[in-house]
Order: C-alpha cells, then structure tokens, then sequence
C-alpha cells in the first residue's frame, strides 16, 4: 500500500475516534463534521490507490460515484452516504440560518464506520 494512501486512511480512522469522542461529550454537530471529514479521507485513499488524484470536496465525490458507484464497485448507497455526508458538514459548519439540532439523525456514528470499512476493503482489493 502506498505510503499516501495509508496516511489517509490513518486520518480517517482518528477522525472516527474524535467523532466519537465528540458524540459522547454531546458535541453532535462537531461529531458529524468529523464523521464526513472521515468519509473524505477514506474516499481520496481509495481514490488515490488506483491513480485518481483528486483534492477538492466536490471533485473526490464525483469521482467515487463516477469510478466507483456508476461501474457497480461499489453500491450507490455508499456514495450517497458521502454526498450526504458533505450535505450534513456544510450545514453545521457554515450555515448559521438552518439549525441542525441532531445532525446525527442525518449522519449517524456507525455509518461513518460502515463507510470507511468499505473504502478499506475495496483497496485491499486494488
């Protein structure tokens, strides 16, 4: 595994333990903040273990569903999880007008994990 794919993979995994670290101070808006951020990580790792060099948010996502979602590698839901994801993010990060009480409705711990597990095995697979 390239050096530059594990270093992401390594952020996306300390992402998911502040995400959780987050939801149990009852810090859930910075909690679903962490868990796209994980997602992102884990995206451009897989991304970047077949070639695709990619950097922007919006670019990383249209190149998981372009590669990945759209030639079947990976099931649709995953790639909506992450445009969800960037959905929730921009939200609580940003938007002052919308409030997000429980982004964790939208955005839940385990499928952060789920979705970083799958990353992780489709470049095992590569």
């Amino acid at each position: 595994m390239k050096k530059e794919v594990q270093k992401l993979l390594e952020k996306a995994d300390h992402a998911l333990e502040v995400a959780e670290s987050l939801l149990k101070q009852g810090f859930a808006q910075d909690a679903a903040s962490k868990l796209y951020y994980a997602m992102f990580y884990a995206t451009q790792a897989l991304l970047k273990s077949e070639g695709i060099d990619v950097v922007k948010h919006s670019a990383v996502e249209s190149a998981l569903g372009y590669h990945f979602a759209k030639t079947g590698r990976i099931e649709p839901k995953y790639h909506r999880m992450l445009i969800n994801a960037r959905k929730v993010r921009e939200i609580v990060d940003y938007d002052i007008q919308e409030e997000i009480i429980e982004p964790t409705e939208i955005l839940k711990s385990e499928d952060g994990k789920e979705f970083v597990a799958v990353m992780k095995a489709m470049i095992l697979k590569t």
